[in-house]
């Protein structure tokens, strides 16, 4: 930092950012604060406006971006952000450009969808985790970097083990000793192949798109982040409250909001432990309540056997746990505050 007559280094990336970002911060030991998460737009992406008016006030601070981080399927509801403007963007003020493409990544190998992540190319590093959308078992994660003599920067050996010349990826990873999980990446990649996966991205995508319209169509289900890849976010909320919803005052609604984020946590543990159908849950600031977070029902569609008659049940189970007594005395307290 002397060399480069900066009082601190700072990454960049958007508050959808996967919670291992503070890990890798808190490794480095840039301390938390130099973590700094942007707004996003409408449509969970980072919002490049923000991102510009964070990088003056670094400049303000005499703080230097190490990296600008750009997501390409956000783990809570798979968007991707706008990876072209924020590879120019860290050309222009001279950073290293890294993609967590963690989730989206495999979408390239779709001919329909590869498009989504353009820009991926101009990154100088991209993580892709293969034990989700490769279809691999956990713990296959990948980073591959553009110019292969970036791995150098960090390398370690050892006389016992780690010699010069050795193979052995610990010389590079915070795990001394690694598992032999590249070979379940290679077995799927020659086993399943592009067109495969092509074919797994491809129905994810149209099944989540699918669940999209139904929830849509549903009176009594909220829509709340539509899927730009195969993940989708939604919630209970009855038809004649949604009516009401923009109607009421600032302070109903800040009533009504932790009330029905106490039904999405209900039904879900109810339907987790039925064991029938299973969506998770998350929670998340959106364009519909950008001044709340809320909780969300997070469906991931990644299963090429999922049909719409699951579908269909999944929010048929939701619907019947709601009309359960526990759940409706929240429904009761909803209608007193709106009366």
């Amino acid at each position: 930092m002397q060399h480069l007559n900066c009082n601190g280094l700072a990454i960049l990336v958007s508050r959808r950012a996967h919670y291992s970002m503070g890990k890798a911060i808190d490794l480095l030991g840039l301390g938390r604060n130099n973590l700094i998460l942007v707004d996003t737009d409408v449509d969970s992406r980072i919002d490049m406006q923000s991102l510009r008016a964070e990088y003056v006030k670094l400049c303000e601070q005499n703080i230097r971006p190490l990296a600008l981080v750009g997501i390409a399927g956000t783990t809570e509801t798979g968007h991707i952000d706008p990876l072209e403007e924020l590879a120019d963007f860290a050309a222009e003020i001279g950073c290293h450009f890294h993609v967590d493409a963690a989730w989206g990544g495999p979408t390239l190998f779709s001919d329909t969808h590869s498009h989504l992540l353009k820009g991926i190319e101009r990154a100088d590093s991209v993580t892709i985790d293969a034990h989700k959308q490769l279809y691999v078992p956990m713990g296959a994660g990948m980073v591959l970097f553009k110019d292969p003599n970036a791995l150098s920067a960090i390398e370690h050996h050892a006389n016992y083990i780690l010699r010069h010349g050795s193979k052995d990826l610990g010389s590079h990873t915070l795990e001394g000793s690694r598992p032999g999980m590249a070979m379940l990446v290679h077995a799927g990649l020659s086993i399943i192949g592009r067109k495969g996966y092509e074919l797994l991205i491809d129905l994810g995508i149209e099944r989540a798109r699918q669940f999209a319209d139904m929830i849509n169509r549903h009176q009594n289900f909220e829509l709340i982040t539509a899927p730009e890849l195969n993940i989708l976010t939604y919630r209970y909320n009855p038809d004649w409250l949604q009516k009401i919803m923009a109607q009421l005052d600032s302070e109903q609604r800040q009533k009504i909001n932790p009330l029905l984020d106490l039904i999405t946590q209900e039904v879900q543990k109810r339907q987790r432990e039925a064991g029938k159908t299973f969506v998770s849950r998350t929670r998340l600031y959106s364009a519909l309540y950008p001044d709340i977070q809320i909780s969300v029902f997070r469906s991931v569609l990644a299963n090429p056997l999922t049909t719409e008659e699951i579908l269909a049940a999944v929010l048929e189970e939701q619907c019947a746990i709601v009309k359960e007594t526990e759940v409706q005395n929240l429904m009761q307290e909803i209608k007193q505050i709106t009366a």
